[in-house]
């Protein structure tokens, strides 16, 4: 009965054999080694840069309430837009804050700049936010820097000195919350008035 032949690898085959499996680990290491080499010297992806992408002049936009009237308007002689962020810059910005019962609010300023969504407006250097269409008596004029206005809210503030004048008082003080739907505001430190009582 003849037996079944069996097949042994010879001692020069196993070294090929060896040798052709060292070969494909040093190919796999020579490819991740080029791998990670290129991916460290590929440059960062560069973030847009902050330049304008259109401007416009002597513009005036205004935002409507939910019952379709005037809420705010800003206008100014030019804005410049910003592609990276969405963001505008205004040259001596002026707006008008509606109310339904009292007259308006208006708010100027040297400089502005509005976020993408509108609902935040920075108002820089010298700011005056007056009354100037209310019967005298109730006329206000305040005077600060660097106020933040949040339209929507209709809120305001700044960490600025204020001063406030109306026709018979000057109140002075350093930082202001103004609530002007409420037609109230808050002076926030170092507070000190002068007001003029009628003679006899």
């Amino acid at each position: 009965m003849r037996r079944p032949a069996r097949f042994r690898l010879r001692l020069p085959e196993r070294r090929t054999l060896v040798l052709i499996v060292l070969l494909g680990l040093l190919a796999l290491l020579t490819q991740w080694l080029l791998n990670l080499n290129e991916a460290g010297q590929r440059a960062p992806e560069s973030k847009p840069r902050h330049e304008p992408d259109y401007t416009m002049e002597n513009f005036v936009i205004t935002a409507m309430d939910s019952a379709g009237k005037p809420a705010h308007r800003l206008q100014a002689p030019r804005m410049v837009h910003y592609a990276d962020d969405g963001s505008s810059e205004f040259t001596r910005p002026d707006i008008t804050l509606y109310q339904e019962d009292a007259a308006p609010w208006e708010v100027h300023a040297e400089r502005g700049w509005m976020s993408q969504d509108h609902k935040r407006i920075l108002l820089q250097d010298e700011v005056l936010i007056e009354n100037p269409a209310a019967p005298a008596s109730d006329v206000w004029h305040l005077k600060t820097r660097d106020l933040t206005l949040l339209p929507d809210e209709d809120y305001a503030e700044t960490a600025a000195p204020v001063t406030i004048t109306g026709r018979t008082s000057e109140t002075r003080g350093v930082g202001m919350q103004v609530f002007i739907k409420e037609g109230r505001l808050k002076l926030l430190s170092k507070v000190r008035g002068r007001y003029e009582t009628k003679k006899r």
